[in-house]
């Protein structure tokens, strides 16, 4: 039988629950791969028939995490930011997404003259998974039609998270949709 959703989900909320740190998020990284390995799975969530979108298929109230489908239409590259105080683990499921990795290498002092520095970059092809885990400043490209599953820890609409304009050697906050509400 093939490895589900459901089966997806129970296991990283257990594991989340008892690891919610670095060697957690690789055993949720570890199981994404054996998702990924369900062609049933692909099809219904990432196939080709899905309209291009972002779809929850899954948050969990205990942890916080969140599944979501990701049905790219055009391809797009993603200017660097981080996810606040989350992580992110990316699951390609079809066509790649080239993940490249940033170091703040300034002071940090002002957020109006920053200086940003590469420091790794790989591609996930069909099948395999990367891990950005909390703090770390990343970019995405990918072209028409990619799809990938995407496991946050939190609702990241939910945190204030960082969007860093290389041209521009600027900062800019993210807020939270729930800033408004404070």
């Amino acid at each position: 039988m093939s490895y589900t959703l459901q089966d997806f989900c129970a296991e990283i909320h257990q594991i989340l629950v008892d690891e919610n740190n670095s060697a957690g998020r690789e055993k949720v990284q570890a199981k994404m791969e054996e998702l990924l390995a369900n062609e049933t799975f692909i099809a219904q969530f990432c196939g080709p028939e899905k309209k291009p979108g972002v779809y929850k298929l899954n948050e969990d109230p205990t942890t916080g995490a969140v599944v979501l489908s990701h049905v790219m239409g055009e391809g797009h590259t993603s200017p660097p930011h981080d996810h606040g105080a989350s992580w992110a683990i990316y699951g390609q499921a079809t066509e790649h997404t080239v993940m490249t990795e940033w170091d703040r290498v300034d002071d940090g002092s002002n957020d109006e003259d920053i200086d940003m520095k590469e420091t790794n970059q790989y591609r996930l092809d069909p099948g395999q998974v990367g891990l950005f885990d909390v703090g770390v400043i990343h970019s995405i490209e990918y072209p028409d039609n990619a799809r990938f599953v995407r496991v946050t820890g939190v609702d990241l609409d939910g945190i204030d998270r960082k969007a860093y304009n290389l041209k521009h050697k600027t900062v800019k906050l993210i807020r939270a949709e729930s800033a408004d509400q404070r």
